[in-house]
């Protein structure tokens, strides 16, 4: 533990020029002054044209690319941003090795407090995507409020809009989950490994898994 400790430390320190470059660029600079934001040295600055919102301003509140996850080599792990809209941040957040964070132009991510990406997991918002307090995911899962690439009919109208992603508070992603654009997930929700997310649920406290998607359990909570 005394090790896992130093070395989070060190990379703390070695990320520390990289943090008060993209602090300096997303933030005004009397919040940007605090480090709120810490990035590792091994992530990817991709574009930092945006900006982000935070309703709390500590040093270190929101930290990226860290974490003691086994599945995950640091050394060979790049998290990468790509912030072009704007992220709202609500409180402290934690985004392991390899997380992915695309944000365009009209994207808005509204993160809620006590956030938590175990690792190497992906979030593209080309819209908006809403995820509730205290959430979390696990690694490799993807979220996404968009296609990508549009789709036309025979009048060149496009047929595949990007659409808003709500995830409400204490919801936990298993690994490889996939959510995409239109999705609602309840508070307190609970979605099994390898889940495919593609509408909107309404019950609370449930178990999804499988696709076609079922509730397997209710009343659960973690």
């Amino acid at each position: 533990m005394y090790v896992d400790k130093l070395n989070n430390l060190l990379r703390y320190i070695g990320g520390l020029p990289k943090s008060i470059y993209v602090n300096l660029k997303l933030l005004p600079f009397k919040e940007a002054i605090k480090l709120p934001i810490i990035v590792s040295a091994r992530t990817k600055l991709s574009s930092l044209e945006g900006n982000v919102i935070l309703s709390q301003n500590k040093t270190g509140i929101i930290r990226i690319g860290f974490g003691n996850t086994q599945l995950v080599d640091y050394t060979y792990e790049r998290s990468i941003l790509h912030i072009e809209g704007t992220i709202h941040f609500h409180g402290k957040t934690k985004m392991g090795r390899g997380t992915r964070i695309t944000v365009e132009k009209e994207g808005f991510l509204e993160i809620g407090k006590g956030f938590l990406i175990s690792a190497r997991s992906t979030i593209i918002c080309c819209k908006k995507i809403t995820i509730g307090s205290h959430s979390m995911f696990a690694w490799d899962s993807l979220i996404m409020d968009t296609d990508q690439h549009h789709i036309y009919n025979e009048n060149n109208d496009i047929i595949n809009e990007d659409k808003e992603i709500i995830i409400g508070e204490k919801v936990w992603l298993g690994t490889r989950c996939i959510i995409l654009k239109s999705s609602t997930l309840p508070n307190g929700s609970i979605v099994a490994a390898n889940t495919l997310i593609c509408k909107k649920y309404q019950q609370e406290k449930t178990i999804l898994a499988g696709n076609p998607v079922k509730v397997i359990k209710e009343n659960v909570s973690w």
